[in-house]
């Protein structure tokens, strides 16, 4: 009689733990900004775009900041925010022009200096109409992607496009204030990885060994930037193919970001998670929170010319308290007039609402003539997250 084999016995190995866990007392911040944020006004070139976004992810990160939601702003009509103005004289009226377009001004001018190529140019590989929201959100993801990744995370078609607007981010830091980067030095144990199908079997077929229509859609190895793929062992079930997961690099198997780093994001991942929405009601309704907000704040900024004037709708969103926030928090922080063009473009999907002020369950008030990426730190700050 053969003898029975012993059963294998998993032994666990230990790993570090994480120094530090999240400081905002189990609150989950998600953090709303217009794609305005890297439009003509605020960036004029590809440079000042990257680093516009790597603002915001710094301090996205420091906060533990959960989700980042990315709204597309519709453009206006051009014919709308060109201005013409009447000056008089003795000799007559004369009419000058404002808001020139860039090709305008170009054209004008008779000399051009090699910088001014070389800013036209960024100017153009930096973003178009179409997809303004969409460079916004890559870069977000961009910064806290491994290197090794981000070709794998961003060849889908609709990123794809994208891949060639990274130069100036490559050459940033990484941001010092991600788990892996320091954190009891818990990178040696855990890395980032992607989920990588592996070969699909041949099947014969009229005599023939030919590939397989069916691609596999389950895995075990994983891409975490190593010369060959990771294998995982110890895992109950394969990982569905392009899957962003935490390996345990001792125990060969998936962890969470929360056991790995102390901190995670939406739906179990790392970092802050990236939704781009383009419709104004997807903010609310499509939220990554499974039990969606308790509580929105709008903090205005991104206003630098209207002298303390302020909307009508607005003023009446109530003041609220620094501390009151708990739950799962939503801060949009942006220029009103960008949301209500966003609200307006999609009203007939929010029915029984008059404006986008009620949207809101207060306003946080900080200083007039605030760029969008230092409203979001003064927020986080005075919010004590």
């Amino acid at each position: 009689m053969a003898k029975r084999k012993a059963e294998d016995v998993v032994v666990v190995k230990d790993t570090k733990k994480p120094s530090k866990g999240p400081g905002n007392g189990g609150r989950k911040v998600s953090v709303c900004i217009p794609s305005t944020v890297i439009g003509s006004k605020n960036a004029y070139n590809l440079e000042q775009i990257t680093h516009i976004t790597y603002q915001i992810a710094k301090a996205c990160t420091i906060y533990d900041v959960v989700e980042i939601v990315v709204v597309d702003i519709p453009k206006v009509n051009e014919d709308e925010t060109s201005k013409v103005v009447q000056m008089s004289s003795n000799k007559g009226g004369k009419k000058l022009k404002f808001n020139f377009k860039d090709e305008e001004i170009v054209g004008s001018s008779k000399v051009e200096t090699q910088q001014d190529n070389e800013d036209s140019k960024d100017k153009d590989n930096g973003k178009d109409d179409n997809e303004e929201g969409l460079l916004l959100a890559g870069l977000l993801q961009f910064f806290i992607t491994p290197p090794y990744l981000v070709k794998s995370l961003f060849s889908n078609q609709k990123t794809a496009s994208i891949l060639n607007k990274f130069k100036y981010a490559w050459k940033l830091p990484k941001i010092t204030t991600l788990p892996f980067m320091s954190n009891n030095n818990i990178y040696r144990d855990f890395k980032e990885g992607l989920t990588i199908a592996k070969e699909t079997p041949k099947i014969t077929k009229k005599s023939k060994r030919v590939k397989n229509p069916h691609k596999l859609t389950v895995t075990k190895y994983v891409n975490i930037g190593e010369s060959k793929p990771f294998e995982l062992t110890n895992i109950k079930r394969e990982i569905p193919v392009n899957s962003r997961v935490t390996v345990d690099l001792k125990n060969k198997t998936i962890v969470s970001p929360l056991q790995a780093y102390g901190i995670q994001g939406n739906k179990s991942s790392f970092g802050y998670y990236v939704r781009y929405v383009k419709k104004f009601n997807h903010l609310f309704t499509e939220s990554s929170n499974a039990e969606g907000y308790s509580q929105s704040i709008f903090v205005h900024c991104d206003d630098y010319f209207s002298n303390g004037v302020k909307f009508e709708s607005l003023n009446k969103v109530p003041a609220l308290s620094e501390s009151d926030n708990e739950g799962n928090v939503l801060i949009v922080v942006g220029n009103y007039k960008d949301y209500e063009t966003s609200f307006l473009n999609d009203k007939e999907n929010l029915e029984g609402v008059d404006n986008v002020g009620q949207m809101f369950d207060g306003r946080l008030q900080i200083p007039d003539g605030i760029k969008i990426e230092d409203g979001i730190l003064i927020a986080l700050t005075k919010l004590n997250l």
